[in-house]
């Protein structure tokens, strides 16, 4: 005898989506997509697609995860012709989500150079998993798809991303691993004398670094929020994009905004030596890149008691662990490099801080000089967007006031790290309602979020995080 089906065990079966017969995609076959879906199994040099003028590439996000079930895969979208020749935009497909070329969506024109061209045809991808479905239903335009070829050429995606590791690790290692003592001490006693002496920081009336940085327009900013102690989220950027490429050709400049330490996961409250690591890599970054690596004071940046965390008074605890480790000249040396940090950023594209606007106005001249204001310095590094939970914060009454007094216009992006608003994600656009002020928090420990420029405009970027210090290290263990 056949049960009848529950109302809600009907509507399921007939809503549920039949999973597509899957082909396989051979080399040099070059298909159209003519209103009817194409689903292919996914191939780990990815694939091409000929959209009139335009031609773009989806690959694989993370290639030198090896053979990573495909289930599991991110892609990414990009036109190779702006991908391979510096800092670009890029869109993302992650398991489950789909994606439709379309004018309406932001950011999208920042890939596609060809637009009218490209937003024509409307061209739908499905990330399925353990498939993909490719679909153009303009039929009479003409899409087509085929294989990305090529081997190890300069111009395969894969190939990029492994050249990039290989120069990474020549630039941070042999290994990823935490400094001895004795050179850790050398190393910050050489980034001291580099920040001491930063370019794009007018001298404060003490004859130091003054605490505004104050970025040239030719320099491409890369912005990057709290770390909190996430290793692979710092290797991870590094790789993406053309971001390591910008700071070895003089182009880009990255700018931390604070909060490299102390982990903010449960369980991670006490752990320093993700700490020391991270510092351990920022500090080599600076030498290779004196002028190009710039790092703004967080709130956890300090020895300070005030700075708890569960419980947990993680910047004494920070302190213990680096004399422990290293000895008490390289705390003292460590002191002198947080004394020595700019507080805020600007360039004709961007303001920027750790935590929030100060509450009264200030000038060019009052921020090159904020060492000297101690309120004005625990605003830049503690203050919070106004909630619920900090009724006392900054709100959009403050951020107008900065731009004025700083002379920016209403529509100047101000991007702060510090706070994040809610319990997952790592950007948040317009945040509190405040237009172009934006919150970044790039210590996520399976993505880390990005602020840079693109055609002018400041953008934000996600990028999902692999195990890249394991990576790095298991390619030096095969090589000995």
């Amino acid at each position: 005898m056949n049960e009848k089906p529950s109302l809600f065990g009907g509507l399921k079966q007939r809503f549920r989506k039949k999973r597509p017969a899957v082909s396989i995609l051979a080399a040099g076959e070059r298909l159209r997509l003519s209103g009817q879906s194409l689903v292919l199994k996914p191939d780990p040099n990815g694939f091409v697609f000929e959209l009139g003028k335009q031609t773009i590439h989806l690959c694989p996000a993370h290639p030198e995860s090896g053979n990573e079930d495909s289930t599991r895969s991110e892609w990414i979208l990009f036109d190779p012709e702006l991908y391979f020749s510096g800092i670009s935009h890029t869109l993302r497909l992650r398991p489950g989500e789909s994606l439709s070329v379309d004018h309406r969506e932001e950011n999208q024109r920042l890939v596609f150079r060809h637009g009218k061209d490209t937003f024509r045809r409307h061209l739908q991808i499905r990330h399925g998993g353990d498939f993909l479905e490719f679909r153009d239903p303009i039929s009479e335009l003409g899409t087509f798809v085929s294989l990305l070829e090529g081997g190890d050429s300069d111009r395969t995606y894969k190939s990029h991303r492994l050249r990039k590791l290989e120069r990474l690790r020549e630039l941070l290692g042999p290994r990823i691993e935490p400094l001895g003592s004795e050179e850790a001490l050398h190393l910050l006693q050489e980034v001291n004398r580099r920040v001491a002496n930063d370019p794009y920081r007018q001298r404060d009336s003490l004859d130091n670094a003054g605490s505004l940085l104050e970025l040239p327009v030719n320099l491409t900013p890369v912005i990057i929020g709290d770390l909190h102690g996430q290793v692979n989220n710092l290797l991870q950027i590094l790789i993406e994009n053309g971001f390591l490429e910008s700071l070895e050709n003089g182009e880009g400049a990255l700018v931390f905004l604070g909060d490299a330490v102390h982990g903010e996961e449960p369980g991670q409250f006490e752990d320093m030596e993700s700490s020391v690591l991270i510092m351990d890599l920022i500090f080599k970054l600076k030498r290779h890149f004196p002028g190009q690596v710039f790092f703004l004071l967080g709130n956890h940046d300090s020895f300070s008691a005030d700075v708890m965390k569960g419980g947990v008074a993680q910047s004494l605890l920070w302190e213990k662990r680096i004399v422990e480790l290293r000895g008490a000249e390289y705390a003292r040396q460590l002191g002198i490099f947080y004394r020595q940090s700019p507080l805020f950023a600007r360039s004709k594209n961007f303001l920027a801080c750790h935590a929030g606007p100060p509450r009264n106005k200030v000038s060019r001249e009052t921020l090159i000089e904020a060492r000297q204001l101690p309120e004005l310095v625990h605003e830049l590094t503690w203050n919070r967007l106004k909630s619920r939970s900090w009724p006392t914060g900054y709100s959009k009454s403050d951020v107008r006031r900065l731009r004025k007094s700083l002379g920016a216009e209403e529509s100047m992006p101000f991007i702060v790290a510090h706070y994040p608003q809610a319990a997952t994600g790592s950007v948040w656009l317009n945040a509190g309602e405040i237009p172009h002020h934006h919150i970044i928090y790039s210590a996520r420990p399976r993505e880390a979020g990005v602020f840079t420029r693109v055609s002018g405009e400041m953008v934000a970027q996600v990028y999902s995080v692999q195990d890249l210090q394991l990576t790095i290290n298991e390619a030096m263990d095969q090589a000995i």
